[in-house]
C-alpha cells in the first residue's frame, strides 16, 4: 500500500471537517469511505485511527466512526500543543529576524485587518506567522506549525469586521509584532501566549 495514501486521505477528511462540508453526528462507514477516494480499507482505516487520535472522530457501538468536530477540550489540546511549538520557533526566530521579516509580517497584518473573507482571513494569518518563524531556520518545526494552524477554522468564521473578537485578535497580533521588531523575546512569548489562549474562549 502507497504510505501516502491514508495521509491522502486523512488530510481530506480533516478538509472536509474544517469547512463544515462533514457536521458533527454525521456517520462514516469505511465501505463507503472506501469507494469514495477509490482504495481499500486498509488506508481508511489508518485515516480514522489518525481522526481518533485527533478527537475529530468517535467509534460507536456498531464500529461506524461519527464525527464530533471540535469539542472545546480539542481545542484547549490544539492551543497547547501550538504553544509549545510556536513558542520554540519563535524563541529561535527572533535572535535571527531581519528588517525584512518585520515588513513582511507588518504589511500581512494590515491586510488581515481589512479582509473579510474567512479563508482569506486564515491564509493571511498563517502567513503572518510564518512571517514571524521562518528564521528560526528548522523547516520540519515549520511545517508542523502549519499543519497544526490549519486544524481549527473556527476562529476565522468568527471573526467579522467590528466584531469585539477582531479587535481582540488584532491587538494581540500587534503586540506581538511589537515586540518582536523589538527583539522582546520574552515579551513576544508573553504576547503569543496572549493570543493562542484566545483560541479556548467561545
Amino acid at each position: 500500500m502507497d504510505p501516502n495514501t491514508a495521509t491522502f486521505v486523512v488530510n481530506q477528511l480533516r478538509e472536509d471537517i474544517r469547512f463544515g462540508r462533514l457536521l458533527p453526528g454525521t456517520v462514516l462507514h469505511q465501505h463507503a469511505l472506501a469507494a469514495r477516494f477509490g482504495v481499500s480499507r486498509q488506508p481508511v482505516r489508518l485515516a480514522l485511527q489518525n481522526l481518533r487520535a485527533s478527537g475529530l472522530v468517535a467509534v460507536r457501538p456498531d464500529r461506524s466512526v461519527e464525527i464530533v468536530g471540535f469539542t472545546a477540550d480539542a481545542i484547549r489540546d490544539l492551543a497547547q500543543v501550538r504553544l509549545l511549538v510556536e513558542r520554540e520557533a519563535l524563541a529561535l526566530a527572533i535572535l535571527h529576524r531581519t528588517e525584512r521579516d518585520m515588513l513582511e509580517a507588518k504589511h500581512l497584518q494590515a491586510r488581515i485587518e481589512i479582509e473579510v473573507e474567512p479563508h482569506l482571513i486564515e491564509e493571511l494569518d498563517c502567513a503572518f506567522h510564518s512571517a514571524l518563524y521562518k528564521p528560526c531556520g528548522n523547516a520540519r518545526l515549520l511545517k508542523l506549525i502549519e499543519d497544526l494552524r490549519r486544524e481549527n477554522r473556527r476562529p476565522y468564521e468568527q471573526q467579522p469586521l467590528g466584531s469585539r473578537r477582531r479587535a481582540q485578535f488584532a491587538k494581540q497580533h500587534r503586540a506581538l509584532l511589537r515586540r518582536y521588531s523589538t527583539g522582546d523575546g520574552p515579551g513576544a512569548v508573553a504576547a503569543l501566549e496572549e493570543h493562542l489562549n484566545e483560541m479556548t474562549r467561545r
